[in-house]
């Protein structure tokens, strides 16, 4: 893979059609002339031009790079422009009326932007830091390729809180029900990652650090790099590792590094993750054009994703799936809500210091809790174990730890059926809520009550619980912080990637 962009640099484009022209159809093979056959053929190129297509149609970019120093005959194949829009396409399923404009073909968009397409194929990244530079909140990011100005951009997601009013529970009076409609929308003005055409061939160098033109904050500046994930055994329990072991991943990657990841890079383009990401991001005074600057505030963001089977609901696991919660002072967070069986060996819930790894999709402990089939309530409602992690935090409770569990939703954990106008019918499940001092100091999962009103809206009592006003170290938490009541969304991520022209605020139901 590393002379994958090298061969093509090295090679002259043929003439494509103008941008206006449509798309290759599949039945479009190009003609192949006399010159270009080969004297001795192979059983391959023997093949009518129609199958020949069909076969390389399941081939990677690779393999069709490789095929252009095969043959005459199979170089012009594999320069098929509708095999290469396929390989666009792909990465980005959600603009169905993708057109290659600005690059020359479907070929040059696909080469130009090499290897950067997992940014848009994973689409959903959180990072270690927020783009501020604080370490305990983090930033939710969605990447998305620009077809106006042919780039792949990663964009913030952010919410606000909208209209916050306050009403007392019918059920319990003495309780304060926040209600929630939080406005979701993404900010345009300051991408986090953007990369233009051609940027990685003017490197060429799985290890090389890319600077971007990012933001419009004078003097910001901000470069790319590519990250080499860690192998389970290499995954020592003394590493301090992104993502945290609570947090599904497929790769994971050092948190912490003395020389702040220089020169950390992967080898050659095979060993880099399309799971993990860094940027190194700094003030640099003296001028975009002095021959020299002073950097100030260097900071590294290290991102990673989350493997999409964990936040598309189904019909066994209708709840996962990526949230916004009303955390009131804090203001809104993102959540991920992932619901497997119920695994009563588990235990009550821990700190991601103190949990062992469960979400590792190649570990062992990952893939026993996956054969256990999730159970089917009593009374027909899914059940199962829900856990909702957060992917932003804030100074008491840090992205990438639990902020609820419940251990059972099915008939198991069920307390009551709400028969309140506000609630009425919606299933009470019982759950634990994470709570903590400033600076995610004394830790500790208090008696809560999950209100599952619908698979688009959730609830979390906060219980007062006597035993938690006095943390271990006798520091006294007012009790005023807890007994109120406050919602969680759904978020649809994808309705934030369809439409590139404008992406306005989107009141969530």
């Amino acid at each position: 893979m590393d002379a994958f962009v090298g061969v093509f640099r090295s090679r002259k484009l043929p003439p494509s059609d103008p941008p206006d022209t449509p798309p290759a159809l599949p039945h479009m093979v190009p003609p192949v002339a006399p010159a270009l056959l080969d004297a001795k053929p192979s059983f391959l190129t023997a093949l009518p031009a129609e199958i020949i297509y069909e076969i390389l149609s399941f081939l990677p970019a690779s393999s069709l790079v490789s095929l252009t120093r095969a043959s005459k005959l199979l170089r012009l194949h594999a320069l098929t422009d509708a095999l290469w829009a396929k390989f666009v396409r792909e990465n980005v399923p959600y603009q169905q009326s993708l057109q290659y404009y600005p690059a020359q073909s479907w070929r040059d968009l696909y080469i130009s932007l090499h290897p950067y397409w997992f940014l848009t194929s994973n689409k959903l990244w959180f990072s270690d830091k927020a783009y501020s530079g604080s370490s305990m909140t983090g930033s939710l990011m969605l990447a998305r390729y620009d077809p106006r100005r042919g780039c792949i951009e990663g964009l913030r997601l952010l919410a606000k809180q909208g209209i916050h009013s306050f009403e007392l529970w019918e059920w319990d009076p003495e309780v304060i029900i926040h209600t929630f409609s939080p406005e979701v929308s993404l900010h345009l003005d300051d991408p986090i990652v953007k990369i233009h055409r051609g940027m990685y061939a003017q490197h060429n160098s799985a290890r090389a650090e890319i600077l971007m033109n990012t933001g419009y904050t004078r003097g910001v500046r901000s470069m790319v790099s590519l990250c080499q994930g860690l192998t389970p055994e290499e995954q020592d329990d003394a590493l301090t590792l992104w993502p945290p072991r609570i947090v599904p991943a497929k790769e994971r990657v050092r948190k912490q590094n003395r020389r702040h990841f220089r020169g950390e890079g992967p080898s050659s383009l095979r060993n880099a993750s399309e799971n993990t990401f860094r940027i190194r991001k700094w003030v640099e005074f003296g001028g975009m054009g002095a021959p020299f600057g002073v950097h100030i505030g260097e900071d590294v963001m290290t991102f990673s994703t989350v493997p999409e089977e964990y936040y598309t609901p189904t019909k066994e696991k209708p709840w996962q799936g990526i949230w916004v919660g009303d955390y009131s002072g804090h203001g809104c967070e993102f959540l991920l809500l992932v619901q497997s069986a119920v695994d009563k060996s588990l235990g009550r819930p821990k700190s991601s210091a103190e949990t062992p790894p469960q979400h590792h999709l190649d570990g062992p402990d990952l893939q026993g809790r996956r054969s256990l089939p999730v159970r089917k309530g009593e009374d027909g409602s899914c059940a199962g174990r829900l856990e909702a992690i957060k992917l932003t935090g804030d100074p008491n409770v840090p992205r990438g730890e639990y902020t609820w569990v419940a251990e059972d939703i099915g008939s198991g954990g069920l307390l009551r059926v709400a028969s309140e106008k506000i609630f009425r019918g919606a299933r009470v499940v019982k759950s634990f809520g994470h709570s903590a001092a400033r600076g995610f100091r004394e830790d500790q999962f208090i008696p809560a009550q999950l209100i599952m009103v619908d698979h688009d809206t959730l609830a979390q009592y906060w219980q007062v619980s006597p035993p938690f006003l006095y943390f271990k170290s006798a520091v006294l938490i007012c009790s005023q912080d807890f007994g109120h009541v406050s919602f969680y969304r759904r978020v649809d991520i994808d309705q934030y990637l369809r439409n590139v022209d404008a992406s306005p605020a989107a009141r969530l139901p």
